[in-house]
């Protein structure tokens, strides 16, 4: 009997690609962005519905939420108690804002880790959250998840939801208690800074509407030139930060959830 047709054979590249494919789509992380992306979408639909009823609430959420996004919590929290929006809408809004900022960059920084998926526009994000985190992962894993915990609750730069999801992957831990931990911690803290935030803002009120914009005003100047400062630092971090990267805490990464 004569041979049948000769097996097709994909070209190596194509090989490599669809290997890498089915390791993004399986693994749990990809289960985390879809879920990220979800609630990113549901978010958006809840802020423009706003419009129905008030066209300015639907600019200042939107603002709130890129000045969040760009510039940070405090920046982002302090916008929005400047241009009148209630304290409980501030704190909800920017926990949301944080979760689904936390379920995209935190699967995007691990499919980069592992060289399985590299986005130009987010390497500075993910480069910057993972040198962050490379400084401090060895001071959290002392103490586990309560280290990480009170890391990304406590108020200094760069010790965020981002950076404290990506220490949580260096130090091993599963994504399910990563992600609790961090966003538990990011909770606590945007309900602290809201709190605090406000009381300042009023107490500044009291003294006149101009101390009160004096102030968002500065926060939001500091919170740029940190933002500048990161951005213009990047290129001799990348030269002197080495050249292949290290190996993956967890080997292939988990399948599933």
């Amino acid at each position: 009997m004569g041979a049948g047709p000769p097996e097709r054979k994909l070209p190596r590249d194509a090989a490599i690609r669809r290997r890498m494919w089915r390791r993004i789509v399986s693994s749990a992380e990809s289960k985390v962005l879809v879920a990220g992306v979800m609630f990113t979408l549901a978010y958006m639909a809840c802020v423009s519905a706003t419009a129905l009823w008030s066209s300015g609430l639907f600019h200042r959420l939107w603002t709130m939420t890129t000045t969040h996004v760009l510039l940070g919590r405090a920046a982002g929290m302090s916008w929005g108690y400047h241009h009148d929006l209630p304290p409980w809408l501030v704190i909800v809004a920017n926990m949301a804002i944080e979760t689904f900022v936390v379920l995209i960059v935190y699967p995007l920084f691990v499919f980069s880790y592992r060289r399985l998926l590299v986005i130009k526009p987010l390497e500075g994000v993910i480069s910057r959250a993972r040198q962050a985190a490379e400084g401090h992962h060895k001071t959290v894993v002392k103490l586990g998840v309560p280290g990480l915990f009170l890391f990304v609750w406590f108020p200094f730069w760069m010790t965020g939801p981002v950076v404290g999801s990506v220490i949580g992957f260096l130090i091993g831990l599963p994504v399910l208690v990563n992600l609790l931990t961090v966003l538990a911690g990011t909770y606590v803290a945007i309900l602290c800074w809201g709190v605090v935030l406000h009381h300042v803002y009023e107490a500044l009120e009291r003294l006149g509407p101009y101390f009160a914009g004096a102030f968002v005003t500065l926060v939001l100047a500091a919170a740029l030139a940190i933002l500048i400062h990161h951005v213009r630092s990047r290129p001799s971090r990348e030269v002197s930060g080495g050249k292949a990267g290290a190996s993956d805490p967890k080997g292939e990464g988990t399948k599933g959830t």
